[in-house]
């Protein structure tokens, strides 16, 4: 365990650490915020107690501690050979998403922070999966085209876009909230209660969209009334397939960037150059 504690403290650079610990504290703050009223500084929350709040802010506050979870396992694991600044976008992601999106309300201020959100998502789930991938041929001492690694890293995106729509989903069952937008009646709440219209209306579709079909419908049977109600009962898989759709285009994005800079795979940082001598095996310190 003290080997533990000095890798961890010795591998991040000074500023690293410091980054990492006062993003953390701010979400331990609004935790604590939400469980025990302290302070609320007109954030938009409730004056009772948030348990759903607490809930998901322990959840993100538990991602940031992905890479010294990592650092638990031994050399003959990947997660071993993943390095600190893995974690420095992660942790940013986590803390926009739960303290910027959440707690102070940004996700109900501002229409399109939730689209900001997912194409980020899916960004950086592609520069994840890259780091796995070199985290793996690190441990196994075995090259990998890079074509081969692009792939597995856009496919790694998609992996977290759907686990993360699953833990949503698992979240709202489990906490009944409304993460996943399966609700009309609540986004109309919403809209009413932050005085923003938008939050019941995604931007991104219009639900004039649906009129052609319903005039086609002439015998009586119609199921609608407007186009609107046909928006509405369709609301919550609108909200899901818009997430997929910005997961989709920043992995499609940040796999392009990669693409053009594999940052494993060139000069001295080419990864692949370690095992260019069958005779001499390098292995991270």
């Amino acid at each position: 365990m003290k080997d533990y504690f000095k890798t961890i403290t010795s591998k991040p650079k000074k500023w690293e650490l410091v980054y990492w610990w006062v993003l953390r504290a701010t979400m331990i703050f609004a935790m604590a915020d939400a469980a025990f009223g302290l302070g609320r500084f007109g954030f938009g929350l409730e004056d009772s107690v948030n348990i759903q709040q607490v809930l998901q802010t322990f959840a993100n506050l538990a991602g940031m501690f992905a890479w010294e979870i990592c650092m638990l396992f031994g050399k003959k694991r990947w997660p071993h050979y993943i390095p600190p600044h893995f974690q420095d976008g992660l942790i940013l992601l986590l803390w926009l998403a739960s303290f910027g999106g959440a707690y102070i309300n940004f996700y109900y201020s501002v229409n399109s922070y939730d689209y900001i959100m997912h194409a980020a998502l899916g960004a950086y789930a592609v520069i994840m999966g890259y780091e796995i991938c070199t985290a793996m041929q690190k441990r196994d001492k075995k090259q990998t085209n890079l074509a081969v690694m692009l792939l597995a890293a856009f496919g790694f995106s998609f992996i977290v876009g759907t686990g993360w729509e699953l833990f949503e989903f698992t979240f709202d069952q489990v906490a009944g909230g409304d993460s996943q937008h399966w609700s009309q009646s609540l986004a109309i709440w919403a809209a009413e209660k932050y005085n923003n219209p938008g939050l019941a209306k995604p931007w991104i579709l219009d639900p004039t969209s649906y009129a052609p079909r319903l005039q086609e419908i002439t015998d009586g049977s119609v199921l609608y009334n407007s186009a609107e109600e046909v928006y509405n009962a369709r609301y919550a898989i609108i909200d899901t397939m818009e997430d997929i759709i910005f997961n989709t285009l920043g992995a499609v994005a940040a796999y392009i960037f990669l693409k053009v800079k594999p940052y494993w795979h060139k000069g001295k940082n080419d990864v692949n150059a370690m095992f260019a001598d069958k005779e001499v095996q390098t292995v991270e310190k």
